[in-house]
């Protein structure tokens, strides 16, 4: 699961996958329903990926949570974000056993059911960072290895053929005169 390309947009509600980033706006499209939408600088964005969950120890990244309420709950919807409390937090000490009652908000963990009800729809849990069918991790990294040895045999040899070409040799523009009907003005 990639949560580096997941954002939410303070006043716009869902979650929403960066699809492009230009200079003034990012062009990101809502989980719910695909709608694509323009995301100005000044709005207030947050990536899944920078969000932490507070605990008794150290803080454990959204990414940890998320996957760890994903095996609580064995691939399937979780409890309604709209139940109570007491029930959310249940819940969520079944996922993060250690998790501080006292630092995080019940809108937070609201939120966090929202959102993995809304990730689980979207199909993110399904994707993994696995090498293709058939493909072992030892060979996907010896053939990135070997593209980038062609990559630098290709520049070398286009070095060398840019050296053995002469440069063309640049000539004085000749002067040509302008017969008095061609001129302006006259």
């Amino acid at each position: 699961m990639d949560l580096s390309k997941i954002i939410s947009v303070a006043g716009k509600s869902g979650l929403f996958r960066v699809i492009a980033q230009g200079r003034q706006a990012v062009i990101a499209e809502s989980l719910l329903d695909g709608k694509r939408i323009p995301v100005p600088s000044s709005a207030k964005v947050s990536s899944l990926d920078e969000i932490s969950m507070f605990t008794t120890g150290d803080d454990v990244p959204l990414k940890e949570v998320l996957s760890k309420l994903h095996e609580v709950e064995k691939g399937k919807a979780s409890i309604d974000p709209k139940e109570s409390e007491d029930k959310l937090f249940a819940k969520l000490t079944e996922a993060l056993p250690d998790a501080d009652r006292e630092r995080i908000y019940g809108s937070d963990v609201r939120k966090l059911f929202s959102w993995y009800d809304q990730l689980l729809k979207a199909g993110e849990f399904d994707k993994k960072d696995e090498p293709k069918e058939g493909e072992k991790p030892e060979e996907k990294t010896a053939k990135a290895k070997a593209s980038k040895e062609g990559d630098k045999k290709a520049k070398a040899d286009t070095g060398k053929k840019a050296a053995a070409t002469p440069k063309p040799t640049t000539s004085k523009a000749k002067a040509t005169t302008m017969r008095k009907s061609a001129q302006r003005g006259a």
